[in-house]
């Protein structure tokens, strides 16, 4: 095949170039997609760009101002030795405990206290954004429902964290919209965390300063009790050994025996503490503590018990003594600690100013995050769009959805405005104007090429020309293909048997139509012959049979044998009838022609039609038994196509461009050898050569990416 006439995309057809469908379709076959897809890449990309730039207009400033503060002993030269303080700092719940103690409401109750001046009432109101209320005493600085406002609006402001990893740094922050109160507020709520700590401390220490008074208290009533029954008990036993030695008469008897009554009595009134004694654990010697016993008699029966009872009470008197001891030692080292050594001391390390620059919004990083965003978004949009796609748009889509071979694909060429009083624009063109590129002509030679080859042993002698929908070109197609024929030197008919919207001969702008045509023909075989309703056309061996008047049943026309006895003559005095048929899905027309003809062709337009409509009309001629000699992609542009076909579309275009052409004065124009031309034109062989190597530099990193299937879209049709 010559260079002239080779097609714009890969054949499938034995002895013609071939694109294998391994080979990759360019290194990166994505960006074809984002190339296919960039408006709404870039739509996507506007809209978060403006989302984003909206929102750093709307967006109020928010300021942030921070005081940090150090948690440390009061006095660490005496602290630092002490096990408990050093296990307090150590302790690793203790930031965390501070830091939640920074975020809660008695915290911003201390700083509105710390606040609660008259001269910061305005800024505060304002600042917080606070209504005023009428309802003030005149000696408070804030009514009640002005402190509640401002409790809650100081909380959700004030925060805490940790100023380093590993450090006992904390910081408090005021996040806001005016930075003077901000400075003011964090200030304050620092002041009023360091009293919070002091206060907090003094009233646990108070607490355990009572409780341990009140032990020592019970402790001492507990030695009290025990030392008068050890008094009873004693007394006792002296009044028994008295007894047997000296009798009643005794002095020392006679005043032991009023001394026990009075002992006995005061445990009576210590009966309680005496519960607590451990003594009392023993039933059936509790009873000797409150009943007094001064006869002889009565301390003979109790003597064992007597004996017995004194050395438990003063085991137990000696047990609570120790007992009292260390409490009072325990509550005399409390006040030591309480007067500074034992404590956490907060300090203000670095104070709060006004800041001057806004923490959000970061403008910067909204418009970025929003590029990216739109980037994301877009080319998600792009992929799902293309997914979507169901329209056939490549030759690919041809052989691997409609299962026929693609017999060429038609570039897209842009509509011109017709010269005349009225500018209108012109929907259709024939490769035979000057206007139109060169590109376009090789492209139906490709397809003439590809129709003599496709039966070489039985020759097309009429073909059908039809689409699926209207607007696919299937007339500009028919015209095209039938000059492209008689150029080559045949003897090509082209026969318009759309009989309800004849549209062939406004495009060959052929006149004398009025005669008659093929509905003419068909309807009176007795008052016309083909000879006089077929008209020359200004191209060589080309020749035009008109639809001829609008019948109402176009379909029983076309199925009579009328139509095919005048088939018959045609095809013996031509070398090519080629006939321009209605839509296959809209009218039955397309369906009776190819029963009658010896092949047909389908005409499809690129990113046009949906595949499924495409397969509806293949379907409807393959139900009569219609011959199929292949699909013509019309209307093709670059972004249907993948990078092979892209490449040849370039290809094409710079070989059938305008080419430079000298002044006047026979000089080229000034730039024309510039260097970007040179290396546009080092581009294309290194682009070839990447994408011929490209299965080895896969091999080399072991990596294959996955196949991509065709997609293709909807079109408006």
């Amino acid at each position: 095949m010559s260079e002239k006439t080779r097609p714009p995309y890969p054949l499938n057809r034995a002895g013609m170039e071939t694109v294998s469908e391994s080979s990759p379709q360019g290194i990166f076959p994505q960006f074809h997609v984002l190339r296919n897809r960039k408006e709404i890449l870039i739509g996507t990309i506007l809209v978060t760009l403006s989302i984003a730039f909206v929102t750093n207009l709307i967006q109020k400033p928010v300021y942030r101002s921070s005081v940090e503060l150090i948690l440390q002993p009061k006095d660490a030269k005496i602290s630092s030795s002490s096990d408990a303080v050093a296990s307090f700092l150590n302790d690793p719940t203790l930031l965390l405990t501070q830091l939640r103690l920074i975020e809660g409401p008695a915290l911003a109750e201390k700083t509105l206290e710390e606040l609660e001046r008259l001269e910061n009432r305005e800024p505060l109101l304002k600042g917080y954004r606070v209504r005023a209320s009428k309802k003030r005493e005149e000696t408070a600085v804030f009514s009640e429902k002005e402190r509640r406002a401002l409790v809650h609006a100081i909380q959700q402001s004030v925060s805490g964290y940790q100023v380093e990893q590993g450090t006992r740094l904390i910081g408090i922050s005021a996040t806001g919209h005016n930075p003077q109160v901000l400075a003011l507020v964090a200030n304050a709520a620092a002041q009023a965390y360091i009293k919070m700590s002091y206060e907090s401390y003094m009233n646990s220490f108070q607490q355990g300063f009572v409780m341990m008074s009140q032990s020592l208290t019970r402790v001492r009533e507990r030695i009290k009790t025990g030392e008068i029954a050890l008094q009873k008990i004693s007394s006792e036993i002296q009044l028994l050994e008295t007894l047997k030695v000296y009798g009643e008469r005794f002095p020392l008897v006679l005043r032991l025996r009023s001394e026990i009554p009075e002992l006995a009595e005061k445990l009576k009134k210590e009966v309680r503490n005496l519960e607590t004694l451990e003594v009392s654990q023993r039933k059936d010697l509790i009873s000797l503590l409150t009943v007094p016993v001064t006869d002889l008699e009565g301390l003979l029966k109790i003597e064992t018990d007597l004996y017995s009872l004194k050395p438990i009470l003063e085991q137990e008197i000696n047990t609570n003594k120790e007992m009292y001891d260390s409490l009072f030692r325990r509550l005399q080292e409390s006040e030591v600690s309480v007067r500074g050594n034992e404590w956490m001391d907060p300090k203000v390390v670095e104070p709060a100013t006004v800041s001057s620059r806004p923490i959000r919004p970061n403008k910067t990083l909204n418009l970025f995050l929003g590029l990216l965003l739109g980037m994301f978004l877009g080319t998600a949009l792009a992929f799902l769009q293309e997914y979507l796609d169901s329209s056939v748009r490549s030759p690919d889509d041809v052989r691997s959805y409609l299962k026929l071979f693609p017999l060429g694909m038609v570039p897209f060429v842009p509509s011109r405005v017709k010269e005349g009083k009225k500018a209108e624009r012109e929907t259709f063109w024939l490769q035979s104007d000057a206007d139109v590129p060169l590109y376009v002509a090789e492209a139906y030679r490709i397809i003439r090429t590809n129709l003599s080859l496709n039966s070489p042993e039985s020759p097309l002698k009429a073909i059908q020309v039809t689409s699926a929908l209207r607007g696919e070109g299937k007339t500009t197609t028919t015209a095209n293909l039938g000059i492209s024929l008689a150029l080559a030197g045949s003897r090509t008919l082209l026969v318009d048997a759309d009989l309800r919207i004849p549209s062939l001969q406004a495009i060959l702008k052929m006149e004398g139509s009025e005669k008659g045509g093929l509905s003419d023909l068909i309807a009176s075989p007795n008052g016309h012959s083909w000879e006089s309703l077929v008209f020359p056309t200004s191209t060589p061996n080309l020749f035009f049979l008109p639809a001829g008047t609008i019948a109402s049943n176009p379909t029983e026309l076309l199925s009579s044998k009328r139509m095919k006895t005048i088939l018959e003559e045609l095809k013996s005095h031509f070398d090519l009838v080629i006939f321009d048929s209605p839509p296959v899905v809209s009218v039955a027309d397309s369906t009776v022609i190819a029963s009658w003809v010896d092949g047909t062709i389908l005409v499809s337009r690129a990113g046009f039609t949906p595949r499924h409509l495409c397969l509806q009309a293949k379907n409807a001629l393959e139900s009569v038994n219609a011959k199929l000699v292949g699909c013509v992609l019309n209307s093709s542009q670059r972004e249907h196509q993948p990078y092979a076909y892209y490449h040849y579309y370039r290809e094409y275009a710079r070989y059938g461009g305008d080419k430079e052409t000298p002044d006047s004065n026979g000089r080229r124009p000034v730039g024309s050898s510039f260097s970007w031309e040179k290396l546009r034109a080092l581009r294309e062989p290194l682009l070839v050569l990447l994408s011929a190597n490209w299965q080895r530099l896969q091999n080399l990193v072991r990596w294959s990416p996955p196949k991509k299937e065709s997609k293709s879209s909807v079109g408006p049709g």
